[in-house]
Order: C-alpha cells, then structure tokens, then sequence
C-alpha cells in the first residue's frame, strides 16, 4: 500500500524541521495510495474481448510469469496470462498473427507465390522461431517476399535474416522491404546522437539487467518477453510518404502514415482481405506510452490521435484487426468502438492537460487533475499497464512549455549537490533522514523514502546506508507497481544502489549492424555530438574528406568548443583525405583507424597526415558509466 506524506517543503531556508523530527502519520494521505490503483478490469475476462478474438490456429506456452508472487502485483500476473505464443487467423487461410513469441506480434500474410512479413521483430533466433512455427503448423513453405518495418523501435526491425531474408535478395529487388520515408532519418538519431543514454535507459525500463523471473521481468507490458539476440538489417527498398499502393505476390496493400508511437509510424490495410493492421498506433491492449519514461522526443498527442483517426479510416472497412502487440481481433463494429476509444482517451489527455494549464496549474499539479472519464477507465483496452496518464500529462506540459513552470525559485535553486546537502541539514542531519526514511518503509510511504534519501545519496554517493534504504524503498515500490515501465525502472535502480546490477546483454542502439546501413554523411555528421568542447574550444581546424567511391565530400571546422559539419570540403583545409566508404565503415565499427588505411594504401592524404590524430584529439570516444537511480 503506497501512501504520501504531504509535509512537503515549500523551500529549503523556510523550513521548520528540528533533529528530532520523525514520520508523523497523521500526514499520510490516503488519496495518494499507488500509481496504478484502478477498476478492477481483467482484460481476459471481458466477454465482448472473448467473443471477437481472433481464430486460433495453434496455441502454445507462455514466456510472461503468470503465477501468483508477492513479489509481483496480481494485475501484472493475471495480464501476463493473455501472453503465450499464439497463432491468430483473423483472415482463413490469408493472415496469421504470430502473438507471443517475442515482444512484437509478427504478421505474416501468404500470397500466391510468397509471404509478406510484418514487422520480423527483435532478434534473428526470435523471429527464425516464428518462422519455423509458422510452417510446421500451416504446412506452407513460401518464401518472404516482402518485409515491412512498421517503425524504428528494437522490437520491430532486425529479424529479417531469421525469416529467410538475406542482403543479396534484398539488392537484387527480389525481396521488399517497406519502411516510412524518415524511418532512416529517426533510426540515426537513436543510434548515433542519442544512443550511449537510450541503450541504458531502455535496459532499465525493459528490466535487461534483471532477468525474467518473479523479482524481475514479469513480462513487457505488450508482449511477454524482449527476445533478444543476434540481429539483421536491411536498408528500405520502397518508401512510403503519405499512402502508398502496392502488390506483393498478387496481395494487394496499402501502406499509410499513421503517426504513433514513433513518428515514423505505418499502418497496412489489405483491401482484398478487408484486415488492417494498426502497428502501434494502437499500441497493445494497454493506455499508450504516449510519452515514454525510457526517453524520447516529444511524442505529439494531436499527431497521434490524428494517426488513428487516419487508422480509423481503414478500420471503418475491415472485419478483422491486427497489431504489432498482443492479440487480433475480428468483428467490425468491436474493432471501430475500440479503436475509436483509444483515439479518445488520446485526444482527452492532451485537452485536459492544456485546459488546466491555461488555468496555471504545474506539471505536478497535472498529475492530480487530470483521469480518464469512468467509460474510457473501464475499457479493457486503456489499462495502464505500459503507458499511463500520471507520467503522459507532465509530458505534455513540457511539449508545450518546456520544463519551467513560471515559478523563479526553479531558476534561484542551488546546485545539484549543494541543494541535496541543504535539504539533508535542515531535515537534521543524515541520520534523522535516516530514521524518517525508515519509519516511512515500515509505513508503506516508500515513494517518500525514495525522496529524502535521494538527498543523502546526491549529496555523499558513497553513503552506502542510504543507498541500501532508498535501495529497499524502490524495490518494494516496485513489487508493487502493475505498470511494467514503473516495476522495472524501480527494480533496476534498486540493483544499482546496493551495486548488484549485471549491465550485460543490452540492446545496443548503436549495434554495427545498424550503423553500416547509414550513409556517410549521417556517420560522419553525427560526430559532432562526441566532441569534447574543453578541448575545442579554442581550436581553429578544418579537414575535409572526399568519399573516392561515391563522389561524396563533407568537411568539418573545429571552432568554439564545436565541430560544424558541412557537405562540402571546406576552403583551407587542414587536411583532406581521399578515402573510400570503406575505411569510415570500418572506422565507426572499431574495425581499423583511417590514419592506419591511409598508411597501407587504401586512400590518400592532401597536407601532413599527423594532423588527422588531432582532429581525432577534440573527440571523446570512451563509453561512460551511466547511473540513474545512484546520483
């Protein structure tokens, strides 16, 4: 049971707190229990979502945990039981919706002399299961002839060589491969821009670290596990912008834009098969992530909703409903009702939260203010156990406004540390936040534990008491949370906190199978948020590089603590270096440095080739270790 106190402090010098302060009871409010306390709705029990599931093929076990732990809230358990790896046939004979065998929900459709693919998934071993499932339980034999990546996420892309797929077939045009005409644009800047912070922050809130077991990963919220593994990628070969019509192997489709979860989102229908599939604009049987706390740009709730109004669109002439997560579904009217459901709760968040914004409220005060009306509460498809409207609402403020709420205590609060230490001193001491901090546990108010003793740890990280009470009061949170996202974030700072965190086996944002698909210019471009500014702050060089196999050029001019990219060679350079694509590839993917390339043979340089190591010098290639919960 999670309970608040609500003696929060105003500001550090006004308060009134003494040594021998304690946890007062009487100030707990008992409105303000758990993040996720809500109608108690089974999404399996629901007999309308029974009546319009899709036909099941075959039907086998299930990776989620399902058994009761009091380790794990019962909602997450008994979600999880709608998990094991199912095949769908929401079309006889034509669509089959391979459920449960990773993260993503695979679809995959047979045409007259091949199949197209939906979203291979994660993981060549995951997806070469599906595979291998697929035939024996239908006895086709088909190879693919079309892949469609729905959007960039981990979960949805790099499984094509499980599926038959090689690079070779792909060149030759003998295989498609669908994709968003910014799906390249996007899937760089999670792997080369920000992809050190998404890979760790995506470990935590996917439990990567933890394992799958009742005191880590339950399940994933959309699907029962993150099969990970060895992956495969294959730059698009047929882009869509807008809508785009095609034939594969006599099937007919129409691929359309459809923002959602990522803003490189589409959506398939198949007109001949009257099914749609929804990708993750419908994301799972879940309130969508709508903001999601592993880290992303501002995902636009008016875009959204209007991507599902453009769903709607097709749903409006299908009978039957796929998607990138979880089950399918058949039955018009079902479909059209759910999905227009979901569209609204979309468009609720975003009012509601700008109503009371322009009312002044805080993004905190947002938290309290805006809930889903008792309708859209109770359906079986708005469940927060992935996204919720708590954590979306601060987001959407943030959109809008940035990060400043109006008030300039936010722009006079001391430092990092130094703040962290006045609050320690006015609270009495580290040992008296100590001792509220364990009569806060014993309370049940962990949420209020993890506060003051954030305070201890910023202001001395190597407190190890409080780093082993604040360690406690996140995993008991945790245990508590039916939200995946807020169980495994919790359970995962807590094992860095009393330092028994494995950082092993992360998805790798910037894994080289990604990067050798990006264009020089994209590799080199994004150089420049590895600059070190200490170091460059006063340089004043320019070096050029001519591609010789791609009669490409780009330069960059180290000034002011930045590295400015240009398409061109800059006048004056330094350096230029004649170099084929080849050496940067092996360059970015820890294969050889240019220098030494350059030296054996294989390029050429204009100007003294020693300048190359200092360019080389303004960067910083080291991998950080990076703590969330432990700073």
């Amino acid at each position: 049971m999670m309970k608040k106190l609500v003696c929060l402090f105003a500001f550090i010098t006004i308060l009134g707190c003494n040594e021998n302060q304690s946890f007062d009871s009487d100030l707990l409010d008992p409105e303000v229990i758990d993040h996720n306390v809500q109608m108690e709705v089974e999404p399996y029990a629901d007999e309308e979502i029974l009546k319009n599931l899709a036909p099941i093929r075959a039907r086998f076990d299930n990776y989620a945990i399902t058994e009761d732990s009091e380790f794990i809230n019962d909602r997450m358990t008994s979600f999880g039981k709608q998990m094991p790896k199912t095949i769908y046939e929401p079309v006889k004979d034509k669509a089959f919706l391979m459920a449960g065998w990773q993260l993503t929900s695979t679809l995959i459709v047979v045409g007259d002399d091949g199949l197209i693919v939906v979203d291979p998934g994660e993981s060549d071993e995951a997806s070469g299961r599906i595979l291998g499932d697929f035939r024996k339980e239908t006895n086709i034999q088909l190879p693919v002839k079309a892949v469609v990546y729905t959007h960039r996420h981990p979960d949805h892309s790099f499984g094509s060589a499980g599926m038959g797929v090689t690079q070779e077939q792909v060149n030759k045009g003998e295989v498609k491969i669908f994709a968003h005409h910014q799906f390249m644009e996007y899937l760089a800047n999670d792997a080369s821009v920000v992809g050190a912070i998404l890979t760790e922050r995506t470990a935590y809130g996917g439990a990567t670290y933890l394992g799958q077991n009742e005191k880590g990963l339950v399940h994933a919220g959309l699907g029962p596990t993150f099969a990970g593994g060895k992956i495969s990628f294959y730059r698009p070969t047929d882009i869509v912008t807008g809508k785009l019509e095609a034939e594969v192997s006599g099937v007919k489709m129409v691929l359309f834009e459809a923002y959602g979860d990522a803003e490189d989102e589409i959506d398939v229908y198949f007109p001949d098969l009257k099914h749609v599939h929804g990708s993750e604009t419908i994301q799972g049987e879940s309130y969508p992530n709508l903001y999601t706390l592993r880290g992303t740009k501002y995902r636009d709730l008016v875009k959204w909703y209007k991507g599902v109004d453009n769903l709607l669109d097709y749903a409006k002439m299908s009978d039957s409903y796929s998607h990138s997560h979880m089950r399918s579904w058949v039955g018009n009217g079902f479909i059209v009702e759910r999905i227009q459901n979901y569209r609204d709760a979309i468009q609720f968040t975003h009012d509601q939260s700008i109503y009371y914004m322009n009312q002044g409220a805080t993004p905190e005060e947002l938290v309290e203010l805006v809930k889903l009306p008792e309708n859209l509460k109770k359906d079986p498809w708005l469940q927060e156990f992935y996204g919720s409207v708590e954590h979306v609402v601060r987001n959407v403020y943030n959109g809008y406004l940035g990060w400043y709420s109006g008030d300039a205590t936010e722009l006079a609060t001391p430092s990092f540390k130094r703040k962290a230490a006045l609050y320690v001193s006015a609270m009495g001491g580290r040992d008296n936040v100590l001792k509220i901090a364990n009569q806060a546990i014993d309370a049940g108010d962990y949420g209020w534990a993890m506060e003051i003793t954030t305070h201890l740890i910023r202001s001395n990280p190597e407190d190890s008491d409080a780093r082993k009470v604040k360690a406690k009061a996140m995993q008991e949170w945790g245990y508590d949370q039916s939200n995946i996202y807020y169980r495994n974030f919790a359970l995962s700072g807590a094992k860095e906190l009393d330092e028994t965190l494995d950082k092993s086996g992360a998805f790798d944002f910037a894994n080289p199978v990604i990067i050798q698909q990006f264009g020089i210019g994209t590799i080199l471009e994004n150089l420049r948020v590895k600059i070190n500014a200490s170091k460059a702050t006063d340089a004043d060089f320019k070096i050029g590089f001519n591609i010789t196999d791609r009669n490409e050029k780009y330069g960059f001019h180290v000034r002011n603590g930045i590295a400015a990219f240009y398409e061109y060679v800059p006048d004056d350079a330094d350096l230029v270096v004649n170099i084929p694509s080849n050496v940067v590839y092996d360059f970015v993917l820890g294969k050889g440095r240019v220098k030494d390339a350059i030296n054996n043979g294989n390029g050429t340089a204009e100007g003294d080739i020693d300048q190359l190591d200092v360019f080389a010098g303004f960067f910083d290639f080291s991998k950080s270790e990076i703590n969330l919960s432990s700073r």
